[in-house]
C-alpha cells in the first residue's frame, strides 16, 4: 500500500514541486517504509519550502538518527526547537527538547 501511496506523491510533485504538505506525505510513506535517506531527503525540502513547519524538524532528526547521521539529526532538532520557540509550538519544542537530552529511552542522542 505505502508503494503505491508513493506513486502517487510522486506523481503530484511533478505537477507541484514546491508544495511541502506533498513533499510531507511523501516522507511520511518513506518512514513508514524505513527509508531512511529517503525520508530525510524529502523532508529537507518541507524546511526548505516551509521553515515553520516544526513536524517535519523532529521527523527529520528522527529520519537521520536512524540512518546514522546522529550530529545531522542534533542539528535538525536544535533548529527545530528554535522554530517551534519563535513560532509557539510548545508541544513539538518540548517533544525535541527531550529528544535532544535523550529523555527518550535514556540514550543520551544528543546529550555530551
Amino acid at each position: 500500500m505505502s508503494q503505491s501511496r508513493i506513486e502517487v506523491f510522486e506523481a503530484m510533485l511533478k505537477e507541484q514541486p514546491e508544495e511541502a504538505m506533498i513533499w510531507y506525505g511523501l516522507a511520511s510513506e518513506y518512514l513508514k517504509l524505513e527509508r531512511w535517506n529517503d525520508a530525510a531527503e524529502a523532508l529537507r525540502n518541507v524546511v526548505r519550502l516551509n521553515a515553520d513547519y516544526t513536524a517535519a524538524y523532529q521527523m527529520l532528526g528522527t529520519a537521520l538518527m536512524n540512518s546514522g547521521n546522529r550530529d545531522e539529526a542534533c542539528r535538525a532538532w536544535t533548529e527545530g526547537v528554535e522554530v517551534a520557540t519563535r513560532t509557539g509550538a510548545w508541544k513539538a519544542r518540548q517533544h525535541m527538547e527531550a529528544l535532544l537530552a535523550g529523555a527518550n529511552a535514556g540514550s543520551g542522542f544528543c546529550s555530551e
